[in-house]
């Protein structure tokens, strides 16, 4: 199309046509011109539709993240619901009166001992924050995921903190006394290491670290299934908002 006009522009010139000339060149100018402007808008369009596609890929990828959670907290507070149960009927023996100490001891071999942290596996949210995307998605959203990950991460720090002093009290009890197969076995043809374990002071303070080991280990789960209800419930309220942007 510009030759073509180019080709006119020299015939006029050739025969001294200026008036004509001018509107033909002006022709060009528009036409150079519109075409810059169609190529830019063709452009842009592309560009947006490269970043709603990967806004649509993340927020996909969002709603694995919370099926995920969703299994993790479910499996996490069934555990959670188990130690409960054991400490309860530990609870009932240890208010039964005038329980000989030992045998106080000896129920405690059936709680729940093992410490779990919290520990989410979802990414996400954090993959948006360091590569910037995160201004992708919109504010109403974006700002309920961030507060929704600070959430989870003080819930696993938390968790880490409560179990980890828990585990100070179970590692004092097992540095002074051993294991309770060797308290309550092992040594029962040591006479002398007999004395010592089942002397009744020392096992006043056996029972008393081993309760305060269970209690703050308890406390601490019990705190994760309040903090488990918020996090679903702020997780279901992101699912419908984004659900609503998939639909749009």
């Amino acid at each position: 199309m510009i030759k073509f006009f180019r080709k006119i522009r020299y015939d006029l010139m050739e025969k001294n046509k200026i008036g004509k000339y001018l509107k033909y060149a002006i022709g060009e100018i528009i036409l150079v011109v519109l075409g810059i402007l169609i190529a830019l808008q063709l452009n842009n369009l592309n560009d947006e539709r490269k970043t709603e596609n990967l806004r649509q890929v993340y927020y996909k990828q969002l709603l694995q993240d919370f099926e995920n959670d969703k299994a993790y907290i479910k499996e996490h507070s069934s555990r959670i619901d188990s130690n409960m149960v054991k400490f309860r009927a530990f609870k009932d023996i240890y208010n039964q009166p005038n329980l000989p100490i030992n045998k106080i001891i000896t129920e405690t071999t059936n709680l729940g001992w093992q410490l779990y942290n919290v520990q989410f596996k979802s990414n996400t949210i954090n993959t948006l924050q360091n590569t910037g995307d995160i201004k992708l998605i919109p504010p109403t959203i974006r700002e309920q995921l961030i507060r929704l990950d600070k959430y989870k991460e003080e819930t696993e720090e938390v968790s880490k903190y409560n179990n980890d002093e828990a585990g100070k009290a179970g590692s004092t009890a097992a540095n002074r006394y051993g294991s309770l197969e060797f308290a309550f076995k092992n040594i029962q043809n040591q006479p002398k290491l007999s004395e010592y374990v089942f002397d009744e002071k020392n096992l006043i303070e056996l029972l008393i670290t081993l309760e305060r080991c269970q209690f703050m280990k308890v406390e601490s789960e019990k705190g994760s299934l309040i903090r488990f209800k918020k996090i679903l419930s702020d997780m279901d309220e992101i699912e419908i908002l984004i659900n609503k942007e998939l639909k749009k």
